[in-house]
């Protein structure tokens, strides 16, 4: 936003004067506006572009070629030191969880 021309046309008002705090004000709240849009549009740029640089950063799978070795076949002579492709998707439990029937226990820093 340019300054309104109307900011420095005049010339100064008396230091002292309730003219010249007021036009201070604005120029100090316009100021402290523009630095609150930059620190905030300039976090939420550097945030989106970590996301993407960053492994694992994105919500997208990766996109498999179909030149790509199949991690499904049997590995004949295989001795486990192969890369893996990332960490396993969580599992759920084998067994939902269950309510216990033990009394709350309280510890106070009390002597």
């Amino acid at each position: 936003m340019a300054p309104s021309p109307d900011d420095f046309d005049r010339a100064p008002s008396p230091a002292g004067s309730p003219r010249a705090r007021d036009l201070g004000l604005r120029r100090a709240r316009r100021l402290t506006r523009w630095a609150g849009v930059t620190a905030v549009t300039g976090a939420a740029a550097l945030g989106g572009l970590y996301s993407h640089l960053l492994p694992g950063g994105t919500a997208d799978p990766p996109a498999q070629s179909p030149s790509a070795p199949s991690t499904t076949g049997s590995h004949e002579g295989d001795d486990g030191g192969h890369e893996d492709d990332g960490p396993a998707a969580p599992q759920p439990p084998s067994q939902p969880p269950t309510a216990t029937q033990q009394q709350p226990h309280t510890t106070t820093g009390a002597s």
